[in-house]
């Protein structure tokens, strides 16, 4: 049936499948966490251009690469199926110091971005 449609499709068990899907959603996530750190990245500009007050948008660039860099190294190299979920989830110490320290950052980052818009003195 697959000579049919013209394509090779090997079969893939269990396991494979299950370490393919993972992979699509750990990327899928960091994509959809990227796109919100963009969007405070634009109000932080916004604000900025339209204030004329420093608001340290740039340095939401920072979290933005730590999350994607984690989300592919978690996919691509890190992500092995073990049988074990929580294995699975926390898996390599690597792109979860990653996930850390840029929540850590983002969180400061935020919090100065809104005591800068409410007229707040830092």
């Amino acid at each position: 049936m697959d000579r049919a449609i013209g394509l090779y499709l090997p079969r893939l068990g269990r396991a494979e499948l299950t370490h393919i899907i993972s992979s699509i959603l750990v990327l899928y996530s960091s994509l959809v966490v990227a796109i919100l750190i963009s969007f405070l990245f634009l109000i932080g500009r916004f604000y900025e251009m339209k204030f004329g007050q420093k608001s340290g948008y740039q340095l939401l660039l920072l979290p933005l690469l730590l999350f994607l860099v984690a989300g592919i190294w978690d996919a691509f190299f890190a992500n092995s199926y073990t049988g074990n979920p929580l294995l699975d989830f926390v898996g390599s110490p690597g792109p979860d110091v990653l996930l850390l320290v840029g929540g850590l950052i983002l969180i400061g980052l935020c919090y100065s971005l809104y005591r800068t818009m409410m007229g707040q003195k830092r």
